[in-house]
C-alpha cells in the first residue's frame, strides 16, 4: 500500500512497482530456511475487482484466496533452491486462462547455490538483483521485448543468468510490469515443496519446514539508466568497460564489468553492486537487515593490489585515488577504497588500496580504540568466583535441593573440564534431586547486555532449566526470563514477571499482561526453533544475548554455526546482530521502572509449578516419582555446560 489504510477497493492505494527498465535490488539472509519453507517476494496485479476469501482484493495466477491474476515470482527460495518465474493470465483472469505453472523459469540449485557451496553460500547471507532489460522497437512494434537477468553474489564470486527476449512467455507480461505491479513478500511451508527443492530435498516423503527466521532486507529499486560502464573500477590506463568473457560482447548484454587492456581483462569480476544510489550492506559495515545470523558477505574484490605509490607517510591526509575526496591514516574513501596512507595491516575498508605512501620514513597511523572489557567476565576456573549459591527452599515447590558451594564441590555437581563449566544434579536417587541454583553477587542496571555460551543446556521428562534475572521485593522490581523450557520442549519460553501495569501488545505475546500476579503470570513469548532440549544440545549448544537498556528488552539467541564473529572476538555490536526474536519495549504501556537492580541467575528445577503440571504428568507427584526412580536416569540429561557469561556495558 502507498499509506497506512485498510481500503483495499480503492486501486490508487496500492503501490505500484514498475519495474521493467529498472533493477531491483536486496539482502538475503535465510538464516537455515530450509527444505518445506519457501521465502519469497512477487509481483501481482492487485486489486482484484472482488473482494476474496480474505476481503483484501487479493489475487495471483494461481487463484489463492478465489481470485486470479498475473503474476510474476522475483524469487521464491530456501536454502536449496531460489526460482524465478513469470505466470501469464491471457484475457480475463480466470483459473483456465492463468499458468500457474509458469513460464519462464530460472533456477539457481546446488552446486551454485546451497548450503556450504563454493560460490553461493546460503548459510551466509548473499545480495541479489534482478534487472529487466527492455528492447524497444517503436510503439506497438511485436518485436518489443524484455530480458531480465539475474544475478546473486557473495564474498567475490556472482552466478548470472538471464530469461526472456524474442518469443519468450515474458512478454506477454511485458505491459504488465511497465505499468506497474503490487509486492507481495510471504513466508509459507508444505510438506510437498519438492517442486523448489527437490534437487536438495529428494522426493517422496513430507517435508517439515524449520520456521526459522529469514531476512529479506536493504531493497532498493532503481532506474536501469543510472548504471553504466564509468561505474567499473580503473586501473591505469586501462579501459573499463562491460565485456562478456564468454561471447566476448562489449555490449551491456547483462554481463559483468571487466577492466579491459587491449581487449583482454586485467582485473577480477565485478558483481554489479555500485550502481549509482545504491551501497551493499556490507560495504558500509552494517549486517543484513534482521537475524544477524551470520556476517554479512565480505565485498567482492574489485582491484589488483596496489599499483601506485604517493609521496605521503602514514597517517597523512591525502586525497582518494579517483576521487576529490580526502583520506587520512586508517580510514576509507567514500567509495570504500582504502586510504593510500593507511598502515599497512589496516583492513578496514571494503575495497583494497589503489596506491601507497612512497615514504621510508612513515610512522605508524594511531591504532583503533581497544574494543571495551567486558564489566564481568565469568569462565574457565574463574567461573565460580561469579556468583553465589543459592541454598534456600525452591519458591517454585520443584522436587529439588539446592546445594552449597561446599557440597557441591564435594558430590563434583560442579566441575570446570577444558574450560568448560559443569553444573549437574543427582537425578535417580529415590529423593528430591540435589542441584545448582547461581546468582550472581553483582547486581545490575539498564545499559547492560548479558551473553551466556551454551554448549549443552538440561533436557529430559522433569527438567525446568532456566537462566534469567530478577529484582528486590518481587515482582516489584522485575524478573528477565530469557530461557526456560520444561520436560521435552525444543523451544524456550521467554517472559517478563512484573508488578501492575506492564503490558507488552507485541507480536508473538502469549499474554499481554507482565503482571505476576499469583506468580505464574507474565507476558510471554516462544524463542526460535530448536533454541532448547535436545534439539538445542544436538547443535552444538549456542549464544543468548539480553540488551536491556531504556528503550526496552531485546533478546537473540544464535546457534553454535551462526554466531557473529564479533561476539566471538569479545567485542559485541547489537547494531550489526539484526533484529531480535523479540523485543520488550518501554513506555507508556510499560514504564522501565519495572526493571531495577537484576540479579542474574542459573539454576536446574525438576516438576515444580511448570514442570510437574503440564503434559505428560497428570501430578506433581507423578513427576516426583519419575525424576527420582533410578531406572529413568538415562532419560533425564539434568546438567549445564557452559563456556562462559559476560556483561557489556549496552
Amino acid at each position: 500500500m502507498n499509506h497506512d489504510t485498510t481500503d483495499y477497493q480503492d486501486a490508487s492505494n496500492f503501490e505500484k512497482l514498475q519495474v521493467a527498465g529498472q533493477t531491483l535490488i536486496t539482502t538475503i539472509a535465510l538464516n537455515g530456511a530450509s527444505c518445506g519453507c519457501n521465502v519469497n517476494f512477487f509481483l501481482v496485479n492487485m486489486p482484484a475487482e472482488t473482494p476474496g476469501e480474505y476481503g483484501d482484493y487479493y489475487c495471483d495466477a494461481n487463484c489463492v484466496g478465489g481470485n486470479c491474476c498475473a503474476e510474476f515470482d522475483l524469487a521464491e527460495m530456501n536454502n536449496q533452491a531460489l526460482q524465478i518465474t513469470n505466470h501469464n493470465c491471457y484475457g480475463y483472469p480466470t483459473k483456465s486462462s492463468c499458468d500457474g505453472n509458469g513460464d519462464p523459469v530460472m533456477r539457481f540449485v546446488p552446486p551454485e547455490f546451497g548450503p556450504g557451496s563454493d560460490t553461493i553460500d546460503t548459510t551466509q547471507p548473499f545480495n541479489y538483483s534482478l534487472t529487466f532489460h527492455q528492447n524497444i522497437y517503436g510503439d506497438g512494434d511485436p518485436n518489443n521485448n524484455l530480458v531480465a537477468y539475474a544475478r546473486v553474489w557473495q564474498h567475490d564470486t556472482a552466478v548470472v543468468k538471464s530469461f526472456g527476449g524474442q518469443g519468450s512467455a515474458l512478454n506477454s507480461q511485458w505491459q504488465n510490469l511497465a505499468d506497474g505491479m503490487v509486492l507481495v513478500v510471504d513466508y509459507w511451508e508444505s510438506g510437498s515443496m519438492q517442486w523448489l527443492d527437490g534437487t536438495g530435498c529428494g522426493y517422496g516423503y513430507e517435508e517439515q519446514c524449520g520456521g526459522e527466521l529469514a531476512d529479506v532486507g536493504n531493497w532498493k529499486l532503481i532506474s536501469n539508466d543510472q548504471e553504466d560502464a564509468a561505474d567499473c573500477p580503473s586501473q591505469g590506463s586501462c579501459k573499463c568497460d562491460w565485456f562478456n568473457p564468454d561471447t566476448m560482447a562489449t555490449a551491456d548484454d547483462g554481463s559483468e564489468c571487466w577492466c579491459r587492456c587491449g581487449g583482454c581483462k586485467v582485473s577480477p569480476l565485478v558483481p554489479r553492486c555500485s550502481w549509482s544510489g545504491y551501497t551493499p550492506s556490507w560495504a558500509t559495515g552494517a549486517a543484513p537487515a534482521g537475524a544477524g545470523a551470520a556476517p554479512a558477505p565480505a565485498p567482492p574484490a574489485t582491484t589488483a593490489d596496489t599499483a601506485t605509490t604517493i609521496a605521503c607517510k602514514v597517517g597523512d591526509t591525502v586525497t582518494c585515488p579517483n576521487s576529490t575526496a580526502e583520506c587520512a591514516g586508517n580510514q576509507c574513501c567514500p567509495n570504500g577504497d582504502t586510504c593510500p596512507s593507511a598502515s599497512s595491516n589496516f583492513t578496514g575498508c571494503s575495497k583494497k588500496r589503489l596506491a601507497t605512501c612512497s615514504g621510508s620514513s612513515s610512522t605508524a597511523a594511531p591504532s583503533p580504540a581497544p574494543a571495551p572489557a567486558p564489566l564481568l567476565d565469568c569462565q574457565g576456573e574463574s567461573f565460580i568466583d561469579c556468583w553465589n549459591f543459592f541454598t534456600a527452599p525452591d519458591p517454585t515447590e520443584g522436587d529439588v535441593v539446592y546445594v552449597s558451594k561446599d557440597e557441591a564441590l564435594e558430590l563434583g555437581l560442579y566441575q570446570v573440564n577444558d574450560g568448560v563449566v559443569l553444573l549437574n544434579s543427582t537425578v535417580g536417587q529415590w529423593t528430591p534431586v540435589k542441584s545448582i541454583r547461581l546468582e550472581s553477587k553483582e547486581r545490575f542496571s539498564e545499559g547492560h547486555l548479558f551473553l551466556i555460551d551454551i554448549k549443552h543446556m538440561p533436557a529430559g521428562l522433569g527438567t525446568w532449566p532456566a537462566w534469567w534475572s530478577y529484582g528486590p521485593d518481587w515482582p516489584n522490581n522485575g524478573e528477565i526470563d530469557t530461557i526456560e523450557t520444561v520436560n521435552v520442549e525444543n523451544i524456550v519460553q521467554t517472559t517478563l514477571h512484573t508488578s501492575y501495569g506492564c503490558n507488552m501488545d507485541i507480536p508473538g505475546i502469549i499474554n499481554p499482561d507482565c503482571n505476576a500476579e499469583s506468580g505464574h503470570e507474565g507476558c510471554q513469548v516462544e524463542g526460535p526453533n530448536n533454541s532448547g532440549g535436545a534439539a538445542f544440545n544436538d547443535q552444538g549448544g549456542g549464544v543468548y544475548a539480553t540488551q536491556w537498556t531504556s528503550e526496552g528488552i531485546k533478546i537473540w539467541m544464535w546457534p553454535r554455526s551462526q554466531i557473529p564473529q564479533d561476539i566471538t572476538a569479545g567485542e559485541p555490536d547489537s547494531l550489526t546482530w539484526g533484529e531480535p526474536y523479540v523485543f520488550f519495549p518501554f513506555g507508556a504501556n510499560c514504564p522501565s521502572t519495572h526493571f531495577q537492580d537484576q540479579v542474574l541467575t542459573i539454576n536446574t528445577d525438576f516438576c515444580g509449578d511448570w514442570a510437574g503440571e503440564v503434559s505428560p504428568w497428570d501430578s506433581k507427584a507423578e513427576c516426583d516419582g519419575f525424576v527420582q526412580d533410578p531406572n529413568n536416569i538415562p532419560k533425564i540429561q539434568g546438567y549445564w555446560q557452559i563456556n562462559y557469561v559476560k556483561v557489556f556495558a549496552a
